[in-house]
């Protein structure tokens, strides 16, 4: 717990861990144990024909098998037995600090329910690698499109992580804000998400389908791999 004059105005839970190379670095892993040439870069799809994709370039590739694996909305574009999912909007506030207030890879939740943050981990502390020695790189998330210009945002969020951390938040240096209004898809109830072909030879994965995150998109896709592993899903 942390917070001033004894208030108690976050929860600490666990965090994860954050790729040594940034969040670019999971595809590039996933996609380095590949052979050459199985991964085109760049390739935009226009439109699924039977049996085949068309890219912008005019091109079309065949496969007895495609599976669409792209956000909600790339998916419905695509596929019109997909529904375009609804979005949720983020803010995400970054910070250069001295050092770290938290001192640990821990994600620190907001349990007051007031407030414009929504929770704050230093990545430094994840992936030291995020930071130059010497300082460390904090991450403040607010939730929705808060209707201000980054300038009264930075001061809002200052004034409530003071409140959190004490003083020592007065040192530290805004460094960006990134407001992403296509953040995460809106997915209840969660659930694992199941292989889902929605005609023959045509599959579907993502993070719209479980859980909406990173493991949620991951998971979906190893569902699908695995069905089509087992050659009775596949020709059914």
């Amino acid at each position: 717990m942390f917070g001033g004059g004894g208030a108690k105005v976050v929860l600490a839970v666990c965090f994860g861990a954050c790729p040594w190379a940034g969040m670019a670095g999971v595809p590039g892993r996933v996609g380095a144990g590949l052979a050459p040439g199985t991964v085109r870069r760049g390739a935009r799809v226009l439109v699924r024909e039977p049996g085949a994709v068309r890219l912008a370039s005019g091109e079309r590739i065949v496969a007895p098998q495609i599976v669409v694996a792209t956000d909600g909305a790339g998916a419905a574009a695509l596929l019109p037995e997909v529904t375009a999912p609804m979005w949720r909007a983020v803010a995400c506030v970054y910070f250069s600090a001295p050092a770290s207030p938290i001192g640990e890879p821990t994600l620190a939740l907001n349990g007051t329910g007031t407030g414009l943050v929504n929770n704050v981990v230093v990545l430094s502390d994840v992936a030291p690698s995020y930071a130059p020695a010497g300082q460390s790189l904090v991450s403040v998330s607010v939730l929705g499109a808060p209707a201000i210009d980054d300038a009264a945002l930075t001061t809002c969020v200052t004034g409530e992580l003071m409140r959190w951390f004490g003083t020592a938040v007065e040192g530290w240096r805004w460094l960006r804000t990134y407001r992403v209004a296509q953040a995460l898809p809106v997915r209840l109830p969660l659930e694992r998400p199941r292989p889902k072909a929605i005609r023959p030879g045509v599959w579907v994965a993502g993070d719209f389908l479980g859980s909406a995150s990173i493991q949620g998109a991951m998971e979906s896709g190893e569902a699908v791999a695995e069905a089509l592993m087992r050659p009775a899903a596949v020709h059914a």
